[in-house]
C-alpha cells in the first residue's frame, strides 16, 4: 500500500497549484460515482452541493469531490470539474441527460498572496481543469493541491493522506483512506516542540518517527497561539473513504466519528473561525470481500480506524509541507 487514499480501488486524485497566488485545487474522482455523506462542524464553512448528501436527500451520490483554496471564489472550481465530467458522459441520469454531481469545500488562503487575485478569480477554474486532468492513483503531499497555501497556528499547513487495512469481527478485511487539507486555526504540535498532538498514532515513521514526548501541556503557550492567529479564517477539510459497502447513514456516522480526529490532532478545533468539513465516501467496490450488511460492531471498528487514519493524514500534511515564503515548515524548524 502507498499510504494514500488511492489505495482504495476506484479512487483517483489530481492536484494543481499556482505559485503566483499561493493557492491550489485537489480533485477526487473515479470511474464510478461514490455513495457519500458529509458532516460540517466548523463555524465558518465554505461548501457547495452538500445538501444532496444529507440523509433526507434523494441523491446521496457524487461523481467527484473538490477541495480548493480561494475561499468562496474557490467553490467555482466545482463548475469546471462538472463540465469535464459532462464531457465524459458521467453524472446523474435524468431521461436523456446527465447531470454530474460535484461536492466541494474550501479553505481560506487568500492572505498568502500579495498578488491581486481579485482580478484573477478564474484561477481556480483553471487549476480545477489541471487537477482533473492529473487524476492518478499516486499524488504528492505537503505543499500540493489545495494544501499549497495552507497554514496552521504554528507551522505551514498542507495536504495529507493515509490509509489502513481493517479486519472486521468475522476476520474479513476492508480498507479505509483519508485525504486532508490542514489549514487549522489551532496548533497541531505539543507546545512549541516538534511532537504532534496525535503522534502516538504514527505508522512506519510516516511523520518523523519521534518518540512520545514527556512534555506536559502548557495552556499559556496554547492561549498565546490562539490570540496571535484567531482573526485568520482557517479550517480543516477532508475526505474519509472506504471500500466497505456502507450506506449513507453509516457513512454519516463515520464522518461524525472522524471529526474527533481533528480534535485529537489540532487544538482548538471546530472554532467560530474554522470551517471543518469531512466528506465520507464508499466505493462499494467488489474487491472488498464484504457483501452482507455492515453490523454496528463492524461500523464502529471501521470508523475507529478511519478516525486514526484521518489523524495521521492531518499530521502528514504538516510533516511533508515545504515553506513557500510564509510560515516556517515543520522541517524548517525541527529537521536536523
Amino acid at each position: 500500500m502507498k499510504n494514500l487514499i488511492t489505495d482504495i480501488e476506484g479512487i483517483l486524485v489530481g492536484c494543481a497549484e499556482d505559485h503566483r497566488f499561493s493557492t491550489g485545487v485537489t480533485v477526487l474522482s473515479g470511474p464510478n460515482p461514490f455513495t457519500a455523506a458529509v458532516d460540517v462542524r466548523g463555524g465558518g464553512a465554505g461548501t457547495r452541493e452538500t445538501e444532496i448528501l444529507k440523509l433526507e436527500s434523494s441523491i446521496g451520490r457524487v461523481d467527484a469531490i473538490v477541495l480548493s483554496g480561494g475561499s468562496a471564489f474557490g467553490l467555482d472550481a466545482s463548475s469546471e470539474v462538472q463540465k469535464l465530467l459532462l464531457e465524459e458522459g458521467k453524472g446523474y441520469k435524468v431521461k436523456d441527460h446527465s447531470i454530474p454531481l460535484v461536492s466541494s469545500a474550501v479553505i481560506f488562503d487568500l492572505i498568502q498572496s500579495d498578488n491581486y487575485w481579485e482580478n484573477n478569480v478564474s484561477i481556480w477554474n483553471i487549476l480545477a481543469n489541471k487537477a482533473y486532468k492529473n487524476l492518478s492513483d499516486n499524488f504528492l503531499l505537503g505543499s500540493k493541491g489545495a494544501g499549497y497555501g495552507a497554514n496552521t497556528a504554528t507551522v505551514k499547513g498542507g495536504q495529507g493522506s493515509a490509509s489502513s487495512e481493517v479486519e472486521l469481527s468475522d476476520g474479513k478485511k476492508i480498507k479505509v483512506g483519508s485525504l486532508v487539507i490542514n489549514n487549522a486555526v489551532g496548533n497541531p504540535l505539543l507546545n512549541d516542540g516538534p511532537n504532534f498532538l496525535s503522534g502516538h498514532l504514527e505508522v512506519n515513521n510516516e511523520f518523523g518517527g519521534l518518540a512520545l514526548s514527556d512534555q506536559k501541556y502548557d495552556g499559556k503557550i496554547r492561549a498565546k497561539r490562539i490570540s496571535n492567529d484567531f482573526e485568520q479564517l482557517n479550517t480543516v477539510i477532508g475526505i474519509i473513504a472506504t471500500d466497505a459497502p456502507l450506506n449513507r447513514m453509516q457513512l454519516k456516522r463515520m464522518s461524525i466519528m472522524c471529526h474527533g480526529s481533528i480534535s485529537r490532532s489540532i487544538h482548538p478545533s471546530h472554532t467560530p473561525m474554522d470551517g471543518d468539513t469531512i466528506f465520507a465516501i464508499s466505493t462499494s467496490d467488489k474487491s472488498c470481500d464484504v457483501s452482507e450488511e455492515i453490523s454496528k460492531l463492524d461500523l464502529t471498528i471501521i470508523s475507529s480506524i478511519a478516525s486514526d487514519t484521518f489523524s495521521r493524514a492531518c499530521n502528514r500534511a504538516i510533516f511533508e509541507a515545504k515553506n513557500i515564503g510564509g510560515k516556517p515548515s515543520w522541517k524548517d524548524l525541527f529537521e536536523n
